[in-house]
């Protein structure tokens, strides 16, 4: 839309990224910068990303948005060719593509990108295709070019044309790519069908190709394999075109239309790009669909297969091919301000033509007789590294690796390789504390041992017994020589050991070690068990004494997360406690755990309980002469409610709740009752807000009420 995703001063910061066209980011940060730079120092490359003559998306509707003062459209409406609620750039004015060059040189100059590309919008696709529109542009600058179709695929030649001659002046290894539209020709190969770049929107990359003014091709063949549009015809042509005029070819694929494509689609055309020799890769649109949310597996099947290894960008031997001179001094070293350690090496020293590297490739070899054939096999690349200096995670291997490393300069020729670096596993690190065979440990500990050099990472394991085969408690990688551990089981001996990690693999366990907590063991609830109901109101609780223990601590609550607890009463000697009267038909969760002079043990589970319904009636002159649903209270409630009823006979007597769709919600009661009031809490924490219906069934009565839950 003729805006920047950068500090541009020819156009206006984007409204897509601030929301307001024309204003930059605040707090301010650069995105192109940003990229780069964070592209770089993983070892990528960032080709910036245009589309060349589009200026205003749409006029009208909920696209319209207010265009800065110094947008092209603003500034040069003369420039402009407008169709239904489209704006683009007139491609035929000599002025446009002098601009856009100054606008793609521009970043060229200020920005260490690695290449432009270009998107496959010249002049525009249906329904907003151009007629007439351009009558006086062709009027004024035809160049003698008779046909009107002929003079606009000239048009959009001669931008890329300034474009590329613009790049080969100034920074002539930054690449140019183009995305053009995936079908050249209608009926181009034989067999396929279709809109057509050549003669709907007026791009021929067959011209580009043949007078070599892009370095890569990236058509958008976003079809299936299979139909009009099948991608292995397509493809194999493509490929052909690209290769005949020694250019590359990456296909561009279309991830974003997964959902609708069987889950072995992509990566069929994935491997049919690798069984064709003219294809170097490929690039996806979108990353939003079908990679970063990983719909139909396909982020799975690239990283866990098709792309489980990585690959080197391709040299382009008719930008550059002299090599980099190799690095130097491949070591592995204590990184002191970090922690831990890593391999670092020396740059190399100027090439021939002057360049040097651009970034650095790494490669890991179970042998140390390290051939440069060894380093055509991409399972041996570790990484690409932007920087001299790499922490690699560590390997299972108990006997060592080996490494070398090589340049690639800004065309991704590679050097030669630097030394081979043997790394062994580090020495198995001497525990520390607690000493071994302690016996007053209280509920958590601080484990220690000692560093080892040129460590990476320890691994602990903590576990129940000496062999860690079950009930590990604790198996964990650490960069620290410390690790706390809480929530001990009372009364129980814990193993322990440790050992450490590096580029070289890992070496071997420590001594076992071992130690006893000393807290009490975790009492066990016996009365009322989990999920009781019908407890009475005052009802004793009782759990068994548990190994150590000296007083015990008891909670009830409402609440299972005990934030509000109607009983916390510590101190308490024996196994019993009896609770002052409860709430009748109300659900209470308790726990307990015992205390000596070492610590707390851990909490025991959580059991809850209902408790029995209670009955409001004491005499037989007060028995209720009818049947009465009362109205809830509180109502609207929030998780509580109090529902009253009465009965004047022995029956049997249901009360359920149901939502407005007349679904069953709950069932509160479903017995024989006696004559009498009653009162029943219902608890709806597990609802959502709504309307619901109470409904009283007892004999040949049948009585609804309406209540409000509000969260």
């Amino acid at each position: 839309e003729s805006d920047a995703f950068y500090n541009s001063s020819t156009e206006p910061w984007s409204y897509w990224l601030t929301g307001q066209q024309g204003t930059a980011p605040n707090p301010y940060y650069d995105p192109l910068q940003f990229a780069i730079e964070q592209a770089h120092a993983r070892g990528m490359e960032l080709h910036a990303w245009f589309n060349p003559f589009r200026a205003v998306r749409a006029v009208t509707g909920s696209s319209s948005y207010a265009k800065a003062s110094n947008h092209v459209s603003v500034l040069h409406p003369d420039w402009i060719i407008q169709i239904n609620n489209f704006k683009f750039l007139d491609p035929g004015l000599p002025q446009v593509r002098d601009y856009i060059t100054t606008v793609v040189m521009d970043i060229v100059r200020r920005y260490d990108i690695d290449g432009i590309h270009a998107d496959d919008y010249f002049y525009p696709y249906p329904p907003d295709q151009i007629t007439n529109q351009d009558d006086s542009t062709y009027a004024k600058y035809s160049r003698g070019i008779a046909d009107r179709g002929n003079w606009r695929r000239d048009n959009v030649d001669l931008l890329i044309k300034e474009i590329h001659d613009s790049l080969i002046a100034i920074k002539p290894y930054v690449k140019f790519g183009m995305s053009p539209f995936g079908i050249w020709k209608n009926g181009v190969p034989s067999g396929t069908s279709g809109m057509d770049a050549y003669s709907t929107i007026y791009c021929d990359a067959m011209t580009w190709l043949r007078n070599g003014w892009v370095d890569y091709i990236t058509p958008q063949l976003y079809w299936q394999i299979g139909g009009g549009q099948d991608y292995l015809k397509l493809m194999p042509w493509w490929a052909d075109s690209a290769g005949i005029y020694g250019r590359y070819l990456f296909t561009g694929q279309a991830p974003y239309r997964i959902l609708s494509w069987s889950a072995s689609e992509l990566p069929n055309q994935i491997r049919a790009n690798r069984s064709n020799s003219k294809v170097q890769g490929s690039i996806f649109f979108r990353a939003n669909n079908g990679i970063l949310d990983n719909l139909q597996g396909f982020a799975d099947s690239l990283r866990k297969d098709l792309y489980r290894y990585p690959a080197l960008i391709p040299a382009m031997p008719w930008k550059d091919n002299v090599p980099p001179n190799p690095p130097v001094d491949l070591r592995y070293e204590s990184i002191a301000q970090k922690g831990g350690a890593a391999l670092e090496w020396n740059g190399p020293s100027s090439a021939s033509d002057g360049d040097t590297a651009s970034r650095y490739v790494l490669y890991r070899f179970d042998h140390g007789t390290v051939q440069p054939s060894d380093l055509d096999a991409s399972n041996n690349i570790l990484t690409t590294a932007g920087g001299t200096e790499y922490v690699p995670q560590s390997t299972p291997s108990t006997n060592g690796a080996f490494y070398v490393v090589t340049a690639l300069d800004r065309n991704n020729n590679e050097s030669g390789m630097s030394n081979v670096l043997s790394v062994t596993p580090p020495p198995a690190p001497m525990l520390a504390a607690p000493l071994n065979g302690t016996t007053d440990i209280p509920d958590s500990i601080v484990l220690q041992w000692n560093s080892t050099p040129l460590t990476s990472a320890y691994r602990l394991q903590v576990g129940f017994d000496s062999t860690f085969a079950a009930n590990v408690d604790v198996d964990t990688t650490l960069s620290d020589t410390t690790h706390t551990l809480g929530y001990l089981s009372g009364q129980r001996a814990y193993y322990w050991h440790a050992n450490a990690m590096n580029a070289g693999g890992t070496g071997s366990f420590s001594g076992l070690w071992t130690f006893v907590s000393a807290v009490p063991a975790t009492p066990v609830l016996v009365y009322p068990g989990n999920y009781l109901p019908d407890v009475p109101v005052n009802p004793t609780l009782q759990w068994n004494k548990a190994a150590a223990a000296g007083p015990y601590c008891i909670q009830v609550s409402k609440s299972p997360l005990f934030d509000s607890a109607f009983v916390d009463s510590s101190g308490v000697v024996d196994t019993l406690l009896t609770l002052p009267n409860l709430d009748g038909y109300t659900i209470y969760y308790w726990r307990v755990r015992a205390l000596n002079n070492v610590g707390p043990s851990q909490w025991s589970a959580s059991f809850k309980f209902r408790t029995v319904m209670v009955t409001m009636v004491a005499a037989a002159e007060q028995l209720p002469q009818s049947y009465e649903l009362r109205q809830n209270y509180p109502n609207p409630f929030n998780p509580y409610t109090t529902i009253e009823f009465s009965i004047p006979k022995e029956g049997f007597t249901s009360l359920r709740v149901y939502d407005l769709l007349g679904r069953e919600a709950a069932i509160l009661l479903n017995d024989v009752l006696v004559p009498g009031s009653y009162n029943v809490k219902f608890e709806g924490s597990s609802l959502t807000s709504g309307t619901y219906f109470y409904v009283l069934t007892s004999g040949p009565t049948r009585l609804v009420k309406k209540m409000i839950l509000l969260k």
